[in-house]
């Protein structure tokens, strides 16, 4: 980065404004053109102005040489492959001290984008992440292939995890299309197949997140990168009993199961049992899926992750008409919401209430299906909006009330459509 670059980035990061750094220095039209690289500063003003942001006058000395920056990248590759929290937070630590030092390093903003990818492991820095994502937005026009294949990573991960499935397959869908003539490296790759796999998974593309899926299972098992390989696993199967292929999928977790045992670790337990569970649920194993789905739960601590399992047993009772303990768990599920993070205890809060009318058989059903149907719509969980929309006609035909259910009968297949991402139903054909 030019010195104008890094001025603009640095007055940003400190949320300065350009009339308040220009102010008795120079006018703002003319830091405006420094900072675009549109003309260079006197060594005067150049001084003034690194005083003003607390740069040390001999940066501009010692920040002459690129590849200082480097060491940082191997680390930053081992980080991300072992998404070791620790390790990430230390990493992070020492880039922030090193820029302290260095305020004008050349390669500030693709430290910048390494910082901001570290943070996405730590929640703890949400709003420094609004803050680094604005201000890399202002250089998106001055960043390579290599920094504009992690900005859009950075912002799709962003949109996953604000439950924005369909915003960040569409942000991935753009770093295949960047990438298509630039050669990334093999541990970048697996990173965005990964990632990518989750997306898809998201949006009931089940093919295409297999395919994604199995090439970054691949990276990790030559990479001997154990944890990240079971990970895979559980998308994969995921996928296959999505797709129906439940006895194949049984395998990949009973796989999954299996490596996990052998390095002896827990980590993955809840999430490996609740996923047999489900299998089991589907196969119609109503007593297998419930001692699973316990397990689930024995070996879960947090409420974000216990929550989704609580969900599942609520249905499971409720398939096999035992109301009595789909209600004792659906106060469980309530008992958790406030612990929740936001997104979560929205969407949850939204899924308890329908099992809730149904379960409790609330006189305003409707109504609570209608605010239920229209969260998920405007989450764009279209899957959620067409199931809900058969259970509300179900109950009003059972109520004889013909002429609303059949209106939510077409809403519902109307919603299957957008899940599927077709306008017409002959597109289905």
């Amino acid at each position: 980065m030019k010195l104008g670059q890094l001025i603009k980035l640095e007055r940003q990061r400190q949320n300065m404004k350009q009339e308040y750094l220009a102010s008795g220095i120079c006018v703002p039209s003319y830091l405006s053109r420094i900072e675009n690289g549109l003309v260079t500063p006197s060594e005067d003003i150049q001084q003034h102005i690194l005083m003003r942001l607390n740069i040390p006058l001999d940066s501009l000395q010692s920040d002459e040489n690129p590849e200082k920056s480097l060491p940082f990248k191997p680390l930053f590759k081992t980080v991300i492959n072992s998404r070791d929290k620790q390790k990430a937070n230390k990493l992070l630590q020492d880039i922030h001290f090193y820029i302290v030092e260095h305020p004008l390093e050349p390669e500030r903003l693709t430290l910048l984008l390494m910082e901001t990818r570290l943070m996405l492991m730590l929640p703890e820095h949400t709003v420094e992440i609004q803050t680094n994502v604005a201000i890399l937005e202002e250089f998106k026009k001055e960043m390579d292939t290599e920094q504009l294949f992690y900005l859009y990573t950075i912002q799709g991960i962003i949109a996953y995890q604000n439950n924005q499935f369909r915003q960040a397959s569409e942000i991935f869908s753009q770093v295949f299309t960047l990438i298509k003539s630039y050669r990334m490296e093999d541990w970048e790759m697996a990173e965005l197949y990964y990632i990518s796999s989750l997306t898809l998974l998201s949006e009931s593309r089940y093919i295409l997140a297999i395919d994604y899926v199995k090439s970054a299972l691949s990276y990790f098992n030559q990479e001997i990168l154990i944890e990240r390989s079971i990970e895979c696993l559980v998308i994969l199967g995921i996928a296959q009993k999505d797709t129906g292929v439940l006895k194949e999928a049984l395998a990949t977790y009973e796989k999954a199961k299996e490596i996990s045992s052998k390095i002896e670790s827990s980590k993955f337990n809840g999430m490996i049992e609740h996923n047999l569970g489900t299998c089991h649920s589907l196969l119609g194993n109503q007593k297998q899926a419930l001692l699973h789905f316990q397990s689930s739960l024995d070996a879960k601590s947090k409420p974000n992750d216990s929550i989704v399992t609580i969900l599942s047993i609520v249905k499971e009772y409720h398939k096999i008409i035992d109301i009595k303990n789909a209600k004792i768990w659906l106060e469980k599920g309530h008992e958790l919401l406030d612990l929740l993070t936001e997104n979560n205890r929205t969407f949850y809060y939204n899924h308890f209430a329908v099992y809730r009318a149904i379960l409790f058989e609330e006189k305003n059903f409707i109504l609570i299906f209608k605010k239920s149907l229209e969260y998920f719509e405007s989450k764009q969980e279209y899957k959620y909006c067409s199931i809900y929309c058969y259970v509300l006609a179900k109950k009003l035909a059972n109520d004889k009330q013909y002429k609303q259910a059949t209106i939510y009968y077409e809403l519902g297949f109307n919603y299957q459509l957008k899940q599927l991402k077709v306008s017409r139903w002959e597109e289905l054909l």
